[in-house]
């Protein structure tokens, strides 16, 4: 047994599951710690979690997958936040559920700084470009131009919502990253006017 090295209690029959879970929030500790998906070995995973480094090859096939889950299970997590908020203020119209939506992306920012470096922050192994159709970032983007649509009516065709969902999202990310890169608490009221000054000069 190599040093450092902490055996798992071996998991009893139909907690595979539980097993995974571990896999996965080790996986994810390490990725936001080295902050390159190139650093991450499967080894490196197994020791984190004490188990041998072959058990990994029951859940995951390789490196790609391990993180694909990561990923998609962050950006699923994203999604839900985003929609929970349009539904609790669509009965007062879409521009106050799409305010909602803003503010609660930066909430989620702030509340879960390592899930969202894991999303935005991690220096990733490039892919094929066939690949970049199903990455879970267009769930994000196209849940944007549903709600940015909803807003605008008639006044503007897909071209420019599109557009303009590109810009809203671009703006929080920026704010976000700011708000998180200061060396003090940011000012949240401060940000939240941010916010809504852009979706009055947007919308």
């Amino acid at each position: 047994m190599s040093e450092g090295f902490k055996r798992r209690t071996p998991s009893r029959l139909g907690e595979g599951a539980a097993l995974k879970e571990e896999i996965l929030g080790a996986a994810a500790r390490l990725l936001t710690e080295t902050g390159r998906e190139q650093d991450l070995s499967l080894r490196a995973v197994a020791r984190e979690v004490g188990i041998a480094a072959p058990s990994i090859y029951l859940h995951f096939k390789d490196r790609a997958e391990l993180v694909e889950e990561l990923t998609r299970r962050a950006f699923g997590r994203l999604v839900a936040e985003l929609r929970d908020a349009w539904e609790e203020e669509e009965a007062a119209g879409p521009r106050a559920a799409l305010g909602a939506m803003a503010h609660r992306y930066c909430q989620f920012a702030r509340d879960n700084p390592k899930i969202y470096r894991l999303m935005f922050g991690i220096e990733r192994i490039e892919g094929s470009r066939d690949r970049a159709a199903s990455h879970p970032l267009w769930t994000v983007h196209q849940l944007w131009v549903e709600k940015v649509a909803a807003c605008r009516a008639d006044r503007s065709g897909h071209e420019q919502v599109e557009r303009l969902a590109k810009l809203l999202w671009s703006a929080l990310h920026g704010l976000v990253g700011l708000a998180m890169a200061v060396p003090f608490p940011a000012d949240q009221r401060n940000l939240a006017q941010l916010v809504d000054d852009y979706l009055d000069l947007m919308l």
